[in-house]
């Protein structure tokens, strides 16, 4: 081990330093939603890779082949780990097998061309090539689940761009010889390249990594906020904002909202219990999601009520919508209530009028709404147009 770091070895550790910080960052989310546990492994990631270049720019150890053997093993645990970060947030994974695979299959040759022949050059393309093919890897895996988010394609970029560096940068060690001894190869254009392409391209990857999980936080806490946590509907005031975005986009007319209640639910309460309630809640829930389209809305806006905001739907078809919906409720059994009992559902179908306020268009829907239930319950009403009981062409399950 060198006496003193000397002031180069002083600035190049600024390199694992800020790498330390990235980490630091990573763990702080983590800790701070746990549920997002790829951050584990992108935190571990920057942590080998700044324990790594610490140990090559220290010489810890002095000997230059155990140096390259520990370093090594640092470098692809951190690309590893990196690799296994970035598809997991994507819910994917590398198998086990394949880490152990690369992992021994880098590490052996680290071992043959350090100690049984020593051979430079080949241990350099063997660390940068695997390194830069599992990124590449994870790029063409990760492309298929950007889901077109802003976010997600920077981070494809950066990955992709973050590979292809190791295939550019390490054909330049043909240039010259590379010296075996730690002083000199610290001073030749690979080293200094691989510093300053690792410094800047590690900073924009982490930075981007950084960024992906704080919208991964926001959109936790918004998600949270947004849904109703018994029936996993929008509520009240998430149905406001998406409804007031829907109304905006004139792509989205025409605009049909129904509003259901479900008849005499209190009864269901006294007689069966909060539990059975909650059940017929979320079946309801469940029921309503599966009629309507990525884009349209499903909330639960008051204690047994729900809305449908449908997009692009004309007052026929949302009538056969929510008459169906209607029926497969009726038909529906529950375990924790008697099985002679039919749980009924009452509904108001108003259309979109340009320029209405969100609030006038919900207290038409609701008004139809009660106009079902005084005229009965269990039935649709809309406002004065085409109504239709042909159902067929529906297949809500």
């Amino acid at each position: 081990m060198p006496a003193q770091i000397t002031p180069n070895q002083l600035v190049q550790l600024i390199i694992p330093g800020i790498t330390a910080v990235f980490s630091l960052g990573f763990a702080c989310a983590w800790i701070y939603d746990r549920r997002l546990r790829y951050l584990r492994f992108l935190a571990a990631s920057f942590v080998a890779f700044a324990l790594g270049s610490a140990v090559q720019i220290c010489h810890l150890p002095d000997e230059w082949r155990l140096n390259a053997l520990i370093s090594a093993t640092f470098y692809v645990s951190s690309i590893q780990l990196l690799a296994e970060g970035v598809l997991r947030r994507a819910g994917l994974h590398l198998r086990l097998a394949t880490h152990a695979a690369m992992f021994a299959l880098v590490l052996g040759g680290m071992y043959y061309f350090s100690f049984v022949t020593s051979n430079l050059l080949v241990r350099v393309y063997i660390l940068n090539f695997s390194a830069g093919a599992l990124m590449m890897l994870t790029a063409l895996r990760f492309r298929k689940h950007c889901n077109g988010r802003t976010v997600n394609r920077v981070l494809l970029w950066a990955l992709l761009i973050f590979g292809a560096s190791f295939f550019i940068r390490t054909p330049l060690t043909t240039l010259r010889s590379l010296p075996h001894s730690a002083g000199p190869f610290g001073q030749t254009l690979f080293w200094v390249l691989l510093q300053l392409s690792l410094a800047l391209m590690g900073a924009v990857l982490g930075l981007v990594l950084l960024a992906a999980a704080m919208s991964d936080v926001i959109d936790r806490l918004t998600l949270e906020r947004d849904l109703d946590p018994l029936t996993e509907t929008f509520n009240r005031r998430a149905f406001e904002r998406l409804a007031r975005r829907c109304v905006a986009d004139k792509q989205s007319y025409p605009l049909a909202l129904i509003a259901f209640d479900i008849d005499k639910f209190k009864s269901i309460n006294d007689r069966y219990g909060h539990a059975a309630g909650d059940a017929v809640l979320r079946q309801f829930a469940a029921i309503l999601r599966t009629a309507v389209h990525e884009k349209d809305v499903v909330a639960r806006i008051g204690g047994e009520e729900f809305v449908l905001l449908l997009l692009r739907v004309d007052d026929k078809f949302a009538y056969q919508i929510a008459e169906r919906l209607r029926t497969v409720l009726e038909s529906t059994r529950f375990d924790q209530i008697d099985a002679t009992l039919c749980v009924t559902t009452s509904a108001g179908i108003a259309r979109y009028r340009p320029g209405e306020p969100v609030a006038e268009l919900l207290a038409r829907a609701d008004h139809l709404l009660y106009a079902a239930k005084r005229a009965g319950r269990n039935r649709v009403v809309t406002e004065p147009s085409v109504q239709t009981r042909d159902t067929s062409e529906l297949d809500i399950v």
